[in-house]
């Protein structure tokens, strides 16, 4: 456990947000008193996404026309400058 005065914490906050990715508990203190407590967040791996039960891949594209060259061209130069 390292610890770090609230002045440390101001200026160099990259330095302990490494302490903390590299899995430190950092003190911050003030006035020589402990204040707050920084602890690394240990979030769950997710797991992976089962995309074929997404209505998108389901969708039935049967029916769907495929567009020509220039429809797509017209598409792209409609919406460019919207953004």
């Amino acid at each position: 456990m390292k610890t770090a005065t609230v002045r440390d914490l101001r200026n160099r906050y990259t330095s302990l947000l490494s302490w903390i990715g590299a899995g430190e508990e950092i003190i911050i203190t003030q006035r020589g008193k402990a204040i707050a407590r920084l602890i690394p967040e240990h979030n769950e791996p997710t797991g992976k996404v089962d995309w074929s039960d997404s209505p998108a891949v389901k969708r039935d594209r049967t029916q769907a026309r495929v567009l020509t060259a220039q429809e797509s061209l017209e598409i792209i130069h409609e919406a460019s400058g919207k953004w």
